[in-house]
């Protein structure tokens, strides 16, 4: 596979973005009780401006599919994500902070752009919500967006919508003080993004 079709599903893999093979993975179960609330009405519980995580991902672009394993590094305005095994692509790392966003492929060729929607927009064609993910991925809402937020019996998110996404989260584990998902669904359309995560560390 090369040229344009290769870096498809590379990135397709990357995404969640990014986000799983090596264990099944379990479809979000639709929120069957708790509260439905607007998300600006929400008092949304404090998440950590610096984590991260390992784990592994898929992402499903109507018939077409990837698996990798992720690991990622965020601080309050960098990060970095390092991908394995998309579609035997070998390694792939982005970093990104304020002012842009480079990839680098296991054979060193570079990718850059302004933004990971727009890397990713030009190099797959697909508008993927890249920059909502380092919000969602810790049960939060993206705080520039309207939206609704379901509650489990707990309290805590079980489904989150906006701008057009849905984002189911489940498997919350204590890390530091902070209750952070184990699972995360992302679904719009004929896309679906899955995300298990094996580790959370807070940094």
């Amino acid at each position: 596979m090369t040229g344009p079709a290769r870096w498809r599903s590379v990135l397709m893999a990357a995404l969640f973005t990014v986000l799983l093979a090596g264990c099944a993975v379990r479809a979000p179960q639709p929120p069957d009780a708790g509260r439905i609330a607007a998300v600006g009405d929400w008092d949304a519980p404090p998440a950590p401006d610096a984590w991260a995580f390992t784990g592994r991902t898929s992402l499903k672009l109507a018939d077409e599919g990837a698996t990798a394993a992720v690991s990622w590094v965020q601080d309050a305005a960098t990060y970095r994500i390092d991908l394995r095994g998309a579609l035997g692509a070998g390694s792939l790392r982005i970093v990104g902070d304020e002012a842009g966003v480079q990839l680098t492929t296991a054979d060193g060729e570079r990718y850059r752009a302004g933004s990971p929607r727009e890397l990713v927009r030009a190099i797959t064609g697909y508008d993927l919500p890249v920059g909502f993910l380092r919000h969602w991925v810790t049960a939060s809402p993206v705080p520039w967006l309207d939206g609704r937020v379901t509650l489990d019996e707990a309290g805590w998110p079980r489904q989150l919508q906006q701008d057009g996404w849905e984002v189911t989260f489940n498997g919350y584990r204590t890390v530091g003080g902070y209750r952070l998902p184990g699972r995360i669904g992302v679904t719009h359309r004929d896309m679906a993004i899955r995300l298990v995560i094996g580790e959370w560390r807070l940094r």
